[in-house]
């Protein structure tokens, strides 16, 4: 009788120490699983910001065949300018009122 409750306490222990072990290897594998993906991933990031520094950003993006994209100079030039038409339209008319 003495025995069996002497493994009763014990079993607990020894259940979380089993337990503990098991979640330490699962940490590890998902390390080991995860570690080249994220050395990939930096490795692709780098080229990536290399290549659009080599590139230069003023680049027109190419839509489909048919479709291209606008340079991005291009269109902020033309909104800034019709930005700057309006400001001018709405200050002539608040002079005229006062």
């Amino acid at each position: 009788m003495a025995e069996d409750q002497g493994r009763s306490i014990a079993w607990p222990l020894v259940k979380l120490g089993l337990i503990g072990l098991g979640g330490v290897v699962a940490v590890g594998l998902a390390v080991a699983i995860l570690k080249p993906l994220l050395i990939l991933g930096v490795i692709a990031g780098a080229g990536y910001v290399g290549y659009r520094l080599f590139m230069g950003s003023d680049k027109a993006i190419e839509g489909g065949k048919e479709h291209k994209a606008i340079g991005p100079d291009a269109d902020f030039e033309r909104r800034m300018a019709e930005l700057d038409a309006m400001e001018k339209k709405l200050d002539a008319e608040i002079r005229k009122n006062s």
